[in-house]
Parts: structure tokens; sequence; C-alpha cells
């Protein structure tokens, strides 16, 4: 059964409301769920809805890639892996802030047992930053609607850790350390990671 995407609805009924860019692509008609784009990692069925769903998208500032195409989720991270930097091997980016290198990707080797992946945000500028944000992708569509409507969503999330701090599987997967390995290091973004863990 095909997730409702609360998440997703929420956020392109604030673009609706805010009067800001909302641009849907052509909806899939091919159901991709658990096909592996690279070896090994399957795709997120919260994804595979978006595709079956909107295609490709434009809401806010935020542009969600077609699944094909030379701007497609494929294209895109095998370009970025071919850069064999991380956090690229273990995510798969699905959106960005146009003309910035800010970035969002789903991390499959931390799926759930149904297959959910949680999202991270990459600052992609030659001082990397890899943030965790949301526990799935519809969490991260509801994160990013509420920051629009109480902040910039150009700031997202850098100026929202107690909005994440409200996901509280993605709390407990912090805590558990599961994100360790791609949690950028420097004490900015270890200083925002304290703040979502309230310590």
């Amino acid at each position: 059964m095909e997730s409702p995407l609360k998440g997703l609805e929420r956020l392109m009924a604030q673009c609706r409301e805010q009067r800001l860019p909302l641009r849907l692509g052509t909806a899939s008609t091919e159901d991709s769920t658990g096909r592996e784009l690279f070896p090994g990692q399957p795709l997120d069925p919260l994804l595979a809805a978006v595709f079956r769903r909107i295609g490709d998208a434009r809401v806010a500032e935020l542009v969600l890639y077609p699944l094909q195409g030379e701007h497609g989720v494929v294209a895109i991270n095998r370009t970025l892996r071919e850069r064999g930097e991380a956090p690229f091997p273990e995510c798969l980016v699905f959106g960005q802030v146009p003309s910035l290198a800010y970035r969002f990707a789903l991390v499959p080797g931390l799926a759930d047992p149904h297959g959910l992946q949680p999202v991270v945000f990459i600052d992609d500028h030659s001082e990397k930053e890899v943030l965790p944000v949301a526990s799935n992708l519809d969490r991260f569509f509801d994160a990013y609607a509420r920051s629009m409507e109480a902040w910039d969503d150009m700031d997202f999330p850098r100026f929202e850790p107690e909005r994440i701090a409200e996901d509280t599987v993605l709390v407990e997967m912090m805590r558990a350390g599961r994100f360790d390995g791609l949690v950028t290091r420097d004490e900015e973004s270890q200083r925002w990671m304290r703040q979502v863990l309230g310590l």
C-alpha cells in the first residue's frame, strides 16, 4: 500500500499558501520500490512513492530529482560517487537547494525493518558538513515544511535543531551512534549534534 506522504502534502500546501515555487513533474508509471540503483542499496520505498506521485519537483527552495535522465538520481549519484569523496558512496542524494551545494540524501545502510531510510543534509562545499535531519523521507518533508512556517527554508536544517529533535526515532539513532561514521567532526557540526540531543 502506497504511503500517503503526509509530510510532502504539508510541504506542497505551504508552498501554495505562501505563494512559493511549486512545480511538479510527471509521475512515473514504474514501481521502483526495492530496486537497487547501486549494488546492495535498495531504493527507499518512500522515494519510490514520490516518483510515482509527482516525479521530479521544485518545492520552495528544494529541487527533487527525477529517477532517470541527465539530471536524475541515478546520473547525479554516479557522478558524485566517481569523485570518491565521503559520504557519497554510502548515500543516495535525492535533491538539493538550487544554485547552492546543499544536498539532501538517504542512507540505505541505515534502513529500518520496513526499508525506510534516514535523511542527511550535506553541505558539499570544500569543507564538507554532514548532519542527520530525519528518520525517513516523509519526516524530512514535514520538518522542511514546518521550517518554512517559522523560519527561512534556505537555512534548513542549521537553525532548526529543536525541530529536528522532535523526530524521536532519529534522536534514538543518533544516541545509538548510527551516524558516527557519516557526521562531520568539525566543531560546528558537533555543536549542532549536541543541540539536537539536548546535551
